[in-house]
């Protein structure tokens, strides 16, 4: 059933009663580290936590051409692309396991993780010191395990990003998976200094100024390689020796080898096609033996101006409204991908939403009736958004931005057996679309070269030239296809006052602290 701006509003009232602003309680990680052992894991949906940490971005740069691989057809490119992040998600777990450090997720051949110990401001060198070395480790770990692994064929380096400051954990999965989502500038300028294919280890200038380091002035200048510090002590230990021994990762990597050679001989993917609609997959149920392989297309959504955003409400003491506004955002968009078009959440990245979504039967998938869903889609996330900046406070000037794109994709679970498994959907049409939604602006929407080529041509003609198009929310689709039914210009009477609601959730905030605010998006 297709979006509809009554029923979103009533899911968005929903969720600000599941955790209105005057519920959410805000804790400092500190005082929290001394009531609970993990204070960082299964953290309420009304709770939020500062943590002063350092994160590392990992980035394996070798997987872009293992994705590029003409050598193979899609299939067999796509099981070599599992075994090769298979491989190393749980060389890179090995490691940050040893550093007792967090691991937040793994997204492609993209790692985040973050260090929180020692904690408190005066610990701040020493987590930073810490943090380098564990990139030191993981850098060496896949280095070596990709070595020996099917022959070196596996073989990558990996380009690794680190930047230290206040972020805000909130809890991130459901069921089983909940983990940590960290808000703020230090996750995501850590990525952008691991975005590149020059491969090393390059700190944030705030990094480097809290280890003695120079500071360097410009993004452009933290990522030169002349920066890299792979091979730079900072002395973390009292010794001056390295936490993670050489003797210590050959014997992880050979752990990683021979459980990985071993499952591949003895079962490898094994690959089915799952019948549309793609809300029914289970990824309980995947494993490498259990994998999707299917043509669906892949979309991201990301809130452009977030990061600053959260900054400011970190800033102005807002982190209430902000976990408040952004637990009504996420739920409101995975409602509207999963209910209304019948796609399936991939995973919340930050503040970006990735799904997928396809059309067909169990035996194959109907590729054009894909990409129109898609592009309906995505119209509906646009409405979506629009809608919550009306409803929600502080969020006028964020928008969205959306890429889309079609191709033979795989869908599993990879790395450490049980609850350290991550659910994994990758493919070059996974990349694409990241890469399209990267290149937008808050009102654009871009879909890729095989997915726009396979939309109705009055369709494809909205589009520029580049596979872009502005402001495309499911009224103007409406107008575009024809003979849709106009959507209704003002918010219906049950949402139109935003303050209302505030009132409303702030009478329910006792009750909601009491439940733990258990919903889910």
């Amino acid at each position: 059933m297709p979006w509809n701006i009554t029923r979103s509003a009533e899911r968005i009232r929903k969720a600000l009663e599941t955790v209105p602003v005057t519920g959410v309680g805000v804790e400092n990680f500190e005082a929290r580290a001394k009531q609970f052992r993990d204070p960082l894991l299964r953290l309420q949906q009304n709770t939020a936590v500062l943590v002063h940490g350092v994160h590392v971005y990992i980035q394996l740069t070798g997987y872009s051409s293992v994705l590029q691989d003409v050598q193979r057809e899609s299939v067999a490119r796509n099981r070599r692309a599992l075994q090769f992040l298979h491989t190393h998600y749980a060389a890179c777990d090995s490691i940050i396991r040893d550093f007792g450090a967090q691991r937040v997720d793994f997204h492609g051949s993209r790692l985040h993780a973050v260090v929180v110990t020692p904690a408190g401001p005066e610990n701040e060198g020493l987590r930073v010191a810490r943090a380098v070395e564990m990139a030191q480790a993981v850098a060496r770990m896949v280095e070596v395990t990709g070595e020996s692994v099917h022959r070196g064929e596996f073989k990558t380096e990996t380009r690794i990003g680190v930047d230290t400051g206040m972020a805000v954990a909130v809890n991130s999965g459901r069921g089983s998976e909940l983990e940590p989502l960290f808000l703020g500038n230090p996750a995501n300028y850590a990525a952008k200094l691991a975005a590149g294919s020059e491969p090393g280890i390059y700190l944030s200038d705030r990094a480097r100024q809290v280890v003695g380091l120079q500071a360097l002035g410009t993004l452009s200048l933290q990522k030169n390689r002349v920066f890299d510090v792979r091979n730079v002590s900072l002395g973390s230990s009292s010794s001056g020796s390295r936490t993670v021994s050489d003797a210590r990762i050959q014997t992880l990597s050979n752990e990683v080898k021979n459980s990985a050679e071993a499952y591949f001989r003895d079962v490898d993917f094994v690959f089915h096609q799952h019948t549309p609609p793609l809300w029914t997959i289970d990824y309980s149920l995947l494993m490498p033996s259990n994998s999707i392989h299917m043509r669906l297309v892949s979309v991201f959504a990301d809130i452009d101006g977030f990061t600053d955003y959260v900054s400011n409400c970190i800033a102005t003491g807002r982190v209430g409204q902000l976990v408040s506004n952004l637990h009504a955002i996420r739920y409101e968009s995975a409602a509207t991908l999963k209910h209304d078009y019948k796609g399936k959440k991939v995973r919340f990245i930050g503040d970006c939403l990735h799904g997928i979504i396809a059309e067909g039967t169990a035996y194959e998938t109907d590729d054009p009736r894909s990409v129109l869903s898609s592009l309906q889609l995505a119209a509906g996330l646009r409405s979506s958004f629009d809608l919550c900046k009306e409803l929600l406070p502080g969020i006028h000037d964020l928008g969205l931005a959306i890429g889309v794109e079609l191709g033979s994709t795989p869908v599993t679970r990879l790395g450490l057996r049980g609850e350290m498994s991550v659910r994994c959907v990758t493919s070059k049409a996974v990349s694409d679309s990241e890469d399209l939604q990267s290149e937008c602006s808050g009102r654009e929407t871009m879909f890729g070269g095989k997915a726009l080529a396979l939309l109705p041509g009055h369709l494809r003609e909205q589009f520029s030239s580049n596979g872009k198009i502005i402001d495309l929310n499911v009224e103007r689709l409406g107008r575009l296809i024809g003979g849709a039914a106009a959507m209704p210009k003002t918010v219906p009477a049950v949402a139109a006052s935003s303050s209302a609601w505030a009132a409303s959730a702030s009478s329910s905030a006792g009750a909601v602290r009491n439940s733990g605010g258990n919903r889910n998006a």
